[in-house]
C-alpha cells in the first residue's frame, strides 16, 4: 500500500460474503467523515463509494448500509454520552461493484480482498474513472487543416454527453458514451410525471447545442403521440444555427403530414382494414393488385382494357361453373351492371345477338350460351398473355376509392370460381373500407402523390440535393386513436429499415426513431395489434443496429411493452417505477442489475433517474439536467384552476377548432 492510501484508512473488514462485505470502521470518525489531505470526505452515505487496496487492484464498493453498535458504558452524564457515541463501534455494509487497476475501471465484482483488509475514503480521481469523465471530445483535424502541430485548431467531436449531476458526489456531472448510446436501443421508463420527455429533450437541446462542428449528421425521428416535443426544440435553431427541426402534425395546415397508401404494403392494409387472415386477406392481396393495375393502365389508356378482361374471364368462368342457367345470369348480370364500359355491355354484340338477348332465360334456360362465348371470343377480351391480375407485389399509387371498385372486382373474381359465400365473409372488410372513406381521420393516407418510398424517406430525414438540412424530425400524432398511430410507426419504421438496408455504405447514415408511449403501438399481447405488421419492431430491435437503425423508446408501462424489444435495449434510463408488475417486468430482462439498484426504483424522487447500460460504467442515481424550454407536458395545477373566480371564462376549444 502507497502511503497516501495509509492516511485514508476508514476502517477494516471484519466480515466477507459471497456478495458484500462489512466494514469496522475506526474508532473516533464522529459523523462519518474523516479530514482527508486534501478535503473533507463523507464515506458513509448511502449508495456512496469507498474502495479497498488488494493487489495490484482497488476494490470500489458501493455503500448500501450503516449501523452503529454502542459500547458497555452507563452514565448520566450528557458530555459523557455524548463520548460514548463517538467512540461506538460504527460499521458499513458494502456491496463490490468493479474494480481499477492500470488508470481503468472496470465493473463487475471479480477478486474479493482479505479478511481485516483497509478500506479507504473515495479520491477524485478515483471517481472520475468511475464516471468516465475523461475523453469527453476528441479534435478532429483533416489533410486540409492548416493547424499548428499541436492540432489546437482542429473543431472537435463530443465522445460523451452531460445528462446530469450525480445525486450522491456533489457537483460532479454524469455523462453518456454517445456512441455506445445512441449507437444501440435504448428505454428511458417510469410512472407518468416522473420527467420521462423532460429527460429526453434535455439530452437533445445539450446535444444539438453544441456549435462550431456540430451533430448536423444526426437523425431523430419522434413519433410525438402526446404533442410534447415542439416546445421544447421549436427554437434550436436560434442557439445553433446548424440545426433544423421539421415539424408535420396530421391537423397542421402548414406542414400536413401524409403517408401515401401505396407506400404502405400488404400487412399494413390489413391492419388498417383489419382483414381476417384466412377469408379477406387473399381478397385483399387480390384487390390491392387489381386497385394498382387500374391505376398503372389508365395514364395509358388501358384500365378498360383490364376491366374487359376481369369481366370476360368471370362471365367465362361462370358459364362453366356448376349450378342452374338462372343463377348464372344472375351473376353475369351482376358482373356487366357494377362494371360498364362503352364496348362491353349487355348492348355488346356479334352480328345480331346482344348479350341480353344471349342470356336472357326461356323455360328455365339461357338462350344462347354458344353465341355468348362467341361475342367474348370475338372481342378478344380476355388477353392472359398481357394482362398478369395477381402476379405483382409492388403497390402503384392510386385513388384510395379505387380500392373500393377493385374490392368488388375481386369479390366478383371469387365468385365466379364458385365461392359463393365469399361475399358474406368480406361484408365486414368492404364495411370497415366505407367507413374509412368518410372519415376525416385518414385523410393523411388517401393523398395520391407520386412519392417513391426512397424519396420519401430522404423527405423525413430532411436530406435534398445530397446534404442533410435536417436533424431532428418531429411527426405530432396528439389527435390520432390508437390505430392511427399503430399504422403510422408501423408502416414508417418499416420504411426507414428498407431504405437503410438498401445504403451504400451500409451504417453510415445513423437513425434513432424516438418513440412516445411505446406500449401503446409496441405491445407485449400480440391479440392487440395484428403480429405481421407490428412484427417490423421486433426485427427492428434484433437487426437495426447492423445497419444504423436505433430506438429510444420511452414508456410508463414497460409490462405491457414487447419483450423482444425491451430484451434488446442496451441503455435503461428509468425515473420512479411504483407498479409492481412494472418492477418485475425491469428485474427480469435485467438479470446483471442488482437488487439493490432495482429497490430503489419506487422512491426515485422527481427530475431523478437511475441510469445503466453499456453507456455509464456503473448504474448511477443523477439529477437530470433541466430543459431549457420544457415539452409540453401539461402538468395540471389542481388547486390553482379549481379556485378561481366564478366570472372567469371557460374556454373548451379554440376559435379555430369551433370553427
Amino acid at each position: 500500500m502507497i502511503v497516501d492510501d495509509k492516511k485514508r484508512v476508514i476502517g477494516k473488514i471484519v466480515s466477507i460474503n459471497s456478495d458484500r462485505f462489512t466494514v469496522e470502521l475506526l474508532s473516533g470518525l464522529k459523523n462519518f467523515n474523516v479530514n482527508g489531505y486534501d478535503d473533507i470526505h463523507y464515506f458513509a452515505q448511502i449508495n456512496s463509494y469507498v474502495i479497498v487496496p488488494y493487489q495490484n487492484y482497488y476494490i470500489v464498493s458501493e455503500v448500501v448500509s450503516v449501523r452503529e453498535k454502542d459500547t458497555a458504558f452507563n452514565s448520566n452524564n450528557i458530555k459523557e454520552q455524548e463520548l460514548n457515541k463517538v467512540y461506538s463501534t460504527k460499521y458499513l455494509e458494502v456491496f463490490p461493484i468493479g474494480t481499477i487497476t492500470k488508470e481503468k475501471f472496470i465493473f463487475g465484482a471479480s477478486v474479493y480482498p482479505t479478511l481485516y483488509s483497509d478500506v479507504l475514503y473515495i479520491k477524485d480521481d478515483e471517481l472520475d474513472l468511475i464516471f468516465n469523465v475523461n475523453n469527453i471530445v476528441s479534435k478532429v483535424c483533416g489533410d486540409d487543416k492548416n493547424t499548428d502541430d499541436d492540432h489546437s485548431e482542429c473543431p472537435t467531436r463530443l465522445n460523451a454527453l452531460t445528462i446530469g449531476k450525480s445525486a450522491i458526489f456533489q457537483d460532479y456531472d454524469i455523462k453518456i458514451k454517445i456512441d455506445n448510446f445512441f449507437g444501440g436501443h435504448s428505454a428511458i421508463l417510469g410512472n407518468t410525471g416522473s420527467g420521462k420527455s423532460c429527460t429526453i429533450s434535455s439530452m437533445m437541446q445539450t446535444l444539438f447545442k453544441k456549435e462550431n462542428f456540430s451533430a448536423v449528421g444526426a437523425s431523430f425521428v419522434f413519433f410525438d403521440v402526446n404533442g410534447e416535443y415542439k416546445q421544447a426544440f421549436e427554437k434550436l435553431h436560434e442557439v445553433n444555427d446548424d440545426i433544423n427541426v421539421y415539424y408535420t402534425s396530421i391537423e397542421d395546415i402548414d406542414n400536413p403530414f401524409t403517408l401515401p397508401q401505396h407506400l404502405m404494403n400488404v400487412e399494413e392494409w390489413e391492419l388498417l382494414l383489419n382483414a381476417s387472415e384466412k377469408a379477406q386477406l387473399p381478397i385483399l392481396r387480390n384487390a390491392l393488385n387489381i386497385a394498382s393495375l387500374l391505376s398503372k393502365s389508365s395514364a395509358d389508356g388501358n384500365s378498360k382494357k383490364i376491366l374487359n378482361h376481369i369481366k370476360a374471364v368471370s362471365i367465362d368462368l361462370v358459364l362453366k361453373g356448376e349450378g342452374n342457367d338462372t343463377s348464372k345470369y344472375t351473376t353475369i348480370a351482376t358482373i356487366l351492371r357494377s362494371f360498364p364500359t362503352d364496348d362491353f355491355d349487355f348492348s355488346t354484340k356479334k352480328e345480331t345477338k346482344t348479350i341480353q338477348t344471349c342470356i336472357s332465360i326461356s323455360y328455365g334456360k339461357m338462350n344462347d350460351i354458344d353465341e355468348l362465348e362467341k361475342i367474348i371470343e370475338h372481342k378478344k377480351y380476355i388477353d392472359h398473355d398481357n394482362i398478369k391480375l395477381f402476379e405483382s407485389s409492388n403497390i402503384e399509387p392510386f385513388e384510395f376509392e379505387l380500392l373500393g371498385q377493385a374490392l368488388e372486382l375481386a369479390i366478383l373474381y371469387e365468385e365466379a370460381h364458385g365461392n359463393n359465400q365469399i361475399r358474406n365473409y368480406c361484408a365486414s372488410l368492404i364495411t370497415r373500407f366505407k367507413s374509412l372513406e368518410n372519415i376525416e381521420d385518414f385523410d393523411f393516407i388517401k393523398e395520391k402523390i407520386t412519392i417513391t418510398a426512397d424519396e420519401y424517406v430522404e423527405k423525413l430525414f430532411g436530406v435534398s440535393e445530397s446534404k442533410k438540412k435536417t436533424q431532428i424530425t418531429i411527426i405530432d400524432l396528439n389527435s390520432a386513436e390508437d390505430e392511427i398511430v399503430e399504422i403510422v410507426s408501423s408502416v414508417l419504421t418499416r420504411l426507414v429499415f428498407d431504405t437503410l438496408r438498401k445504403a451504400v455504405p451500409r451504417n453510415k447514415f445513423p437513425v434513432n426513431l424516438v418513440l412516445e408511449e411505446a406500449h401503446r403501438y409496441i405491445a407485449y399481447d400480440s391479440k392487440r395489434t395484428f403480429l405481421r405488421a407490428n412484427q417490423i419492431f421486433d426485427r427492428v430491435a434484433k437487426e437495426g443496429r447492423k445497419y444504423g437503425l436505433f430506438f429510444t423508446i420511452s414508456s410508463q408501462r414497460p409490462s405491457e411493452l414487447s419483450k423482444t424489444v425491451l430484451s434488446q435495449c442496451n441503455n435503461f434510463i428509468v425515473h420512479r417505477i411504483q407498479n409492481p408488475d412494472d418492477l418485475l417486468h425491469i428485474r427480469q430482462i435485467t438479470p446483471h442489475i442488482s437488487e439493490t439498484t432495482l429497490k430503489k426504483l419506487p422512491s426515485i424522487p422527481t427530475q431523478h433517474a437511475l441510469i445503466f447500460g453499456n453507456s455509464v460504467n456503473i448504474p448511477v442515481l443523477f439529477k437530470v439536467n433541466n430543459a431549457k424550454p420544457l415539452p409540453n407536458s401539461d402538468n395540471n395545477e389542481i388547486s390553482i384552476n379549481w379556485f378561481v373566480s366564478k366570472d372567469k371564462k371557460v374556454m373548451l376549444f379554440s376559435k379555430d377548432n369551433h370553427e
